[in-house]
Order: C-alpha cells, then sequence, then structure tokens
C-alpha cells in the first residue's frame, strides 16, 4: 500500500514538473497574477483577459487584455518559471488612466488620453504639414474652404454632455501658412485643455513660433459686436456690446471667427 502511495506521489510530482516546465502552470500563474494587479491598481476599471505569450526575448510573458472601451492594453510578468510580478508596460498603463482619471498635469498627458488616441501628438507633426494632410487626418480645416466641421458639432455635442472630446483645427494665416490647435475636454475634471502650435508661421516674429499649453474652464459662443467668435474662456463672457475689448489670452482665447450669418 505505502509503495502505490510513494508511486502516486512521484506520478504526480512529476506531471506537475512536465506542466510546470513545459510553461502551462506559470501561464496561468502569470494570467492570475496580472489580473491580481489590475484589479488593485484599477479597481474602478473592467477588464477581459486576451491572450498570453512567452517571449524569450524579454525573459518574460507579454499579457493582453481589453478594458471597457475595447482598447487593448498589454504588458510584461517577469520570470519564466514564477510570474507574479508585472514588469514593463505597467508604468504607461498607470500613467494612462491617471489621465483618465482626470489627472492631466501638461501637454504629455493630453496624448495618453483615449480621446486624443487617433491623433498624433501635435509635436510630432511634419514640418510641411499641411492643410490637405490635416483635411485627410480628421482635423477641423478652416482656410480658403471649410472643411470637417461636423467635427467641430462633434466636440459641442460631447461637450455639451460633459463626455470626454478631442478637436484639432487647422487654419491658414493671411500669408497662407499654418497654425494648429488642439482642444481636449475632460470630463472628469471639466476644463478644457488647449494647445497652440504656431511653429509653421514665418511670418510671426521668431520668438512666438512655439506650442503653448493653457487651460480653460469653458468653450462656446461669444457674440460680440455682431459677430460670433468660438472661444474658450474662464469665468463669464464679457459684454458682447462692448465698444472695445482687450482680450486677455489668459482668460479668453478666440479659436476661430464663424462670422455674422453662422449657424454653428
Amino acid at each position: 500500500m505505502k509503495k502505490k502511495i510513494l508511486i502516486g506521489i512521484v506520478v504526480i510530482v512529476c506531471i506537475i514538473s512536465i506542466l510546470w516546465l513545459s510553461g502551462m502552470i506559470p501561464k496561468q500563474i502569470a494570467k492570475v497574477s496580472a489580473i491580481n494587479y489590475l484589479k488593485n491598481a484599477f479597481p474602478n476599471k473592467e477588464f477581459e483577459f486576451e491572450n498570453i505569450e512567452w517571449y524569450s526575448t524579454f525573459g518574460a510573458y507579454s499579457i493582453r487584455f481589453k478594458d471597457e472601451n475595447n482598447e487593448t492594453i498589454g504588458f510584461l510578468m517577469n520570470n519564466k518559471y514564477f510570474p507574479i510580478h508585472a514588469g514593463q508596460g505597467t508604468f504607461a498603463l498607470e500613467e494612462k488612466y491617471r489621465v483618465e482619471n482626470g489627472n492631466i498635469t501638461g501637454i504629455n498627458d493630453v496624448y495618453l488620453h483615449s480621446a486624443t488616441k487617433n491623433y498624433t501628438d501635435i509635436r510630432s507633426l511634419p514640418k510641411d504639414y499641411s492643410e490637405e494632410q490635416a483635411q485627410q487626418d480628421n482635423c477641423f480645416v478652416i482656410g480658403s474652404m471649410v472643411h470637417n466641421d461636423y467635427l467641430y458639432t462633434e466636440f459641442i455635442e460631447k461637450y455639451n454632455k460633459n463626455e470626454s472630446a478631442f478637436i484639432r483645427v487647422v487654419q491658414s494665416t493671411t500669408e497662407g501658412d499654418i497654425f494648429i490647435i488642439d482642444l481636449l475636454y475632460d470630463s472628469k475634471e471639466n476644463k478644457i485643455h488647449f494647445i497652440k502650435d504656431d511653429t509653421r508661421d514665418i511670418f510671426s516674429a521668431e520668438n512666438d513660433r512655439t506650442i503653448k499649453y493653457k487651460t480653460y474652464e469653458k468653450t462656446g459662443i461669444w457674440n460680440y459686436q455682431g459677430e460670433k467668435y468660438w472661444v474658450v474662456y474662464n469665468g463669464e463672457l464679457p459684454d458682447g456690446l462692448m465698444y472695445q475689448y482687450t482680450i486677455n489670452p489668459d482668460e479668453l482665447f478666440i479659436i476661430a471667427s464663424f462670422g455674422s450669418g453662422s449657424t454653428m
């Protein structure tokens, strides 16, 4: 009887060893550990497991999940035989969801937000970026002709519903150059993040050819002197009947003029 028990134990140990060395058990350990990491790090998020693969190059398991927005996320689980620690990829993931929770501290964070995922970081756009390319890239283009104006409508509709939204506005200057404005409305903090790229305006002063980042409380239409202006602003809009108003860009910035007859 003792001999049979001993043989049984040896067989079980052999099976476990084979499963462990083949990676089957470590993969399950990695999966469970990854799920626990996500639950602890992001208690308000939902994730669905997709797959896991061993990568000898990294000496770790690559594991992927989808979140409730159907966006794929991934990171590495370290150690081939006992992968209980999440590694590479978790820093970017934690930064991303920090931003999603309304903790945007600067321009870098803007492009970590899910609302901007289909757009290139404004600082990475080529110097010869054109209105034609902007039109193809799903930007609201304002020049001799207006293109993709539905993007403005979609942005404002989301803004009015307190839903996070993003829009890229590309406009031509009087001399024919372009400037670019990125607007991110983050619903968690109820704030407008404004980025303006003037680096392509060669007729401006050299020290003005910069990329500026500001935040504002609101966006909307300012009716001033019979004209309609799309603006971002803090507090309340100034009296539109005022004969002359000196704009402080820290409090109000005109994005575009829609004219007196515009329906926007």
